[in-house]
């Protein structure tokens, strides 16, 4: 260890592997979960937004505590007990020489994303298997994108949020498109025209809102609240029977097919590293013809054809083994039949095996 004296009080020394990590924000749990650490978290925050069911069983049983809320007392002695704090926002007064702040949500690129695998991997000394399993979904990503490609035709595809009038907003609704780059890439990936407004991403009309809505083929709703069709159409101030091609299609998305029991969103924790299951996702939006048949969605569900959505609990943790990697969510692009049923559809990527072979050798020393 240097000398901690020759450098800033902000330095942030940590010590490796690290054996006792703490979170205050949930992106990370998905990150060390793929890496099969979820035995060196400690404590947690923001409990009630979890949604991996294995943190979530980890938990229950206590090996994992959630950081306090009221005896900020307490709190500084859980963050005392960590040799490393994860955090996306920021660092909490006092624990600045051990919090480390990364920036996934914000990085661009879906395929970037998934690379922070590599960084959080120095934290545990596991470089090498966390290059392999970003190799893993990189390859699986490109072969969904080249599938995609061959698809005849370019569906437009939108991204748009509704905001009720509020004290943040002067009381005047609003609806919008996201013009945000990864979901560019991960649109186009998908063999779709993405469409990011007119000359204007923001409006305070509907009626004008849906003016510019007559080329959209298909709409993801990104609204927080409103769960199905009828939400939908009251927040749009739409009619079932509109003159809109997504309705017509009956292609009305949602982000939040997997959420925990409170309603937290997956999306913003698992889909920030899995993006090639991210792209199936969305390929199954926009060109279903191109996946096998019936492929079930992991994020994205369409609302108009009333899929529900998945509430992940406890119980649905399959490696309560807190050393063993969870497994990515996408299906086996290069083994894949398009538009028939194929065994290989209904597993997991099969190029994780090798990965998780390595990461098995590494936790074994």
């Amino acid at each position: 260890m240097p000398d901690r004296a020759l450098f800033r009080n902000t330095t942030v020394f940590v010590e490796i592997p690290v054996k006792n990590a703490a979170t205050i924000a949930t992106t990370p749990l998905a990150f060390i979960e793929l890496l099969g650490r979820r035995s060196a978290l400690r404590a947690v925050d923001t409990e009630n937004l979890i949604t991996s069911p294995c943190v979530q069983y980890d938990l229950e049983q206590k090996k994992i505590v959630p950081l306090e809320d009221k005896n900020l007392t307490l709190r500084a002695e859980q963050f005392r007990a960590a040799d490393v704090i994860f955090s996306t926002f920021g660092s909490e007064p006092g624990t600045e020489n051990k919090t480390v702040v990364t920036s996934e949500v914000s990085d661009p690129g879906p395929l970037n994303r998934a690379e922070w695998l590599e960084f959080y991997s120095t934290f545990f000394n596991l470089e090498g298997p966390a290059q392999e399993l970003t190799a893993s979904i990189n390859n699986n990503y490109n072969c969904f994108k080249a599938a995609a490609a061959t698809a005849a035709t370019k569906p437009v595809i939108a991204w748009t949020s509704y905001a009720a009038p509020s004290q943040f907003n002067n009381n005047t609704a609003s609806w919008s498109f996201s013009g945000a780059d990864y979901k560019r890439i991960l649109s186009t990936d998908a063999g779709a025209s993405f469409f990011n407004g007119t000359t204007s991403s923001i409006f305070t009309s509907a009626a004008e809102f849906a003016a510019a809505l007559t080329t959209v083929d298909v709409l993801i709703d990104e609204t927080f609240t409103g769960a199905d069709m009828t939400a939908f159409l009251n927040n749009y101030k739409l009619t079932a029977d509109a003159d809109l091609k997504f309705l017509k299609n009956k292609a009305v998305y949602r982000q939040d097919g997997s959420v925990n029991p409170n309603d937290g969103r997956d999306w913003f924790a698992s889909a920030v590293v899995m993006n090639d299951a991210v792209l199936q996702d969305v390929i199954r939006t926009v060109h279903p013809e191109v996946l096998p048949a019936n492929v079930p969605f992991n994020w994205i569900r369409n609302i108009a054809t009333g899929e529900s959505k998945k509430v992940l609990t406890s119980a649905d943790c399959k490696a309560t083994d807190s050393n063993k990697p969870v497994m990515d969510r996408a299906i086996v692009c290069k083994d894949m039949k398009a538009g028939g049923s194929n065994a290989a559809a209904a597993k997991q990527v099969g190029a994780w095996t090798a990965a998780l072979a390595v990461l098995a050798a590494a936790f074994a020393l």
